[in-house]
């Protein structure tokens, strides 16, 4: 069963960005956390969001996300891993790691000195957050907040359960929401938003989750709703385009937002008209679909809007470029159509290939990343790191000491080997990186459509 969840309680809890903050033309942004930012789901999706919707405004984003990273860890890789990007802008996420889950077992425990550890991880995370922030408004960056996902302990899943993470997290996330009034600074709640949406999932299910299995990492749905959460508590714009049309008159008049109607003419029962939009559609893959069943996503940040008063009653069928769209009512075009629901548009198909080349495009990040996760949490105790060999010879020896007998061993390997294959080339996969925003810039740019309207026999 599909459930409908309008967060309009959510509004109350915002602390939103002023219209005028959005991301910038030239602006260089670093979203900076652990592994929930260095998979680097919701930050693609708001880039996906500033590439289709802003064409001709090109920014930067910087994926500065170190699996398994903590406030300290933020801090000892302050210069070489997010300074060094040069930021307008930062936007922090942290805490999952912080609160040192293996404090928390799968029952409630009064042990003085367990509880004494959990009080003193929370006190080094309040302490390092606040550092943190210091560090990046001493060199006059802009920092967004956002406070930490949640873990999902109420799920009935195989994965153990380390219970009272969440509540935990939840002393981060307001902890984070303190920090934003004692600096002014603007956050972002993705915790109350994913825990209120997991317990509406779990009245009906209780092995629903709108985090992963591991109770810790959301999938491409929760990254989706992050993304919406980001976007709509920042004060992004609903529309892509609104094209009006009205068909009454001798010569038809129009209107629109966010485009350009043109040459429109009225030849019997048919109507055409060209557009010009200033932005294209956002793509949802189907992995992402059911985070449209949760939050108004499409009604709040992805509306086409195709409006057509005066219509003879009866029904219409819509052609853009020849492509024959759907069939729709008098009644329907009155009100309007989103065509941002419609993925066989000449723009849906636009913006799917723009989403081709982005994807190319993060799977460079990706190894940039994995590049950097070797370098700043393997090879500090390396004697001679700038020689592969010696490099290859020690991540050898470190993964037979410390990983090999783990039960997530396998991953160790995986990317210590992945690090001796890319480390030659990190040059040329940044170069290939810039020169995909660069791509999927220009594949943005919208082009103009004909469109036909076309009232159906036998109305």
């Amino acid at each position: 069963m599909k459930i409908k969840i309008i967060c309009l309680f959510l509004l109350l809890s915002l602390n939103s960005i002023a219209q005028n903050t959005l991301f910038q033309r030239g602006d260089r942004v670093a979203f900076v956390g652990n592994s929930i930012t260095n998979n680097g789901e919701f930050h693609h999706n708001i880039f996906q969001y500033y590439v289709t919707r802003f064409p001709k405004v090109p920014i930067q984003f910087f994926n500065c996300g170190i699996s398994g990273d903590v406030t300290g860890g933020i801090l000892n890789r302050m210069e070489d891993d997010i300074l060094i990007h040069k930021p307008t802008l930062v936007v922090l996420m942290i805490g999952m790691n912080d609160v040192k889950r293996s404090l928390y077992g799968a029952l409630p425990t009064n042990n003085a000195d367990t509880l004494s550890q959990r009080a003193k991880a929370l006190e080094v995370y309040k302490t390092n957050l606040d550092s943190i922030i210091k560090v990046f408004l001493s060199k006059n960056i802009k920092v967004i907040l956002q406070k930490p996902t949640i873990y999902d302990q109420t799920a009935v899943l195989k994965t153990p359960n380390n219970y009272g993470v969440n509540d935990a997290l939840k002393q981060c996330a307001e902890y984070t929401e303190k920090l934003g009034q004692k600096y002014n600074l603007p956050f972002v709640d993705y915790w109350n938003l994913l825990n209120s949406i997991n317990t509406i999932l779990q009245v009906k299910d209780s092995t629903a989750t709108i985090i992963g299995n591991d109770r810790v990492h959301p999938g491409a749905v929760g990254h989706l709703i992050m993304a919406y959460q980001f976007l709509k508590s920042t004060n992004h714009p609903q529309d892509v385009s609104r094209i009006i049309i009205d068909a009454r008159s001798k010569k038809p008049s129009n209107t629109g937002h966010n485009c350009q109607v043109e040459n429109l003419t009225k030849d019997g029962n048919k109507f055409i008209f060209q557009v010009i939009e200033n932005a294209l559609p956002f793509p949802i893959e189907d992995n992402q679909q059911q985070a449209l069943d949760l939050v108004p996503f499409m009604q709040e940040l992805n509306v086409e809007d195709l409006k057509v008063s005066g219509l003879k009653e009866g029904n219409y069928q819509l052609k853009i470029d020849d492509e024959v769209i759907n069939t729709f009512s008098s009644q329907q075009l009155k009100e309007g159509i989103n065509l941002a629901l419609y993925k066989n548009t000449p723009q849906y198909k636009q913006s799917m290939v723009v989403r081709g080349i982005l994807k190319e495009m993060w799977k460079n990040e990706a190894n940039l990343r994995t590049i950097k996760w070797v370098e700043i949490g393997h090879l500090k105790d390396c004697k001679n790191p700038e020689d592969l060999q010696s490099v290859e010879i020690f991540l050898k020896e470190r993964f037979e000491t410390l990983y090999q007998r783990l039960s997530n061993g396998s991953y160790y390997k995986t990317q210590f080997d992945k690090y001796i294959t890319l480390k030659p080339n990190e040059e040329t996969i940044k170069k290939n990186l810039q020169e995909l925003r660069l791509k999927a810039y220009q594949l943005a740019t919208p082009t103009k459509h004909s469109f036909t309207l076309m009232r159906l026999r036998n109305n």
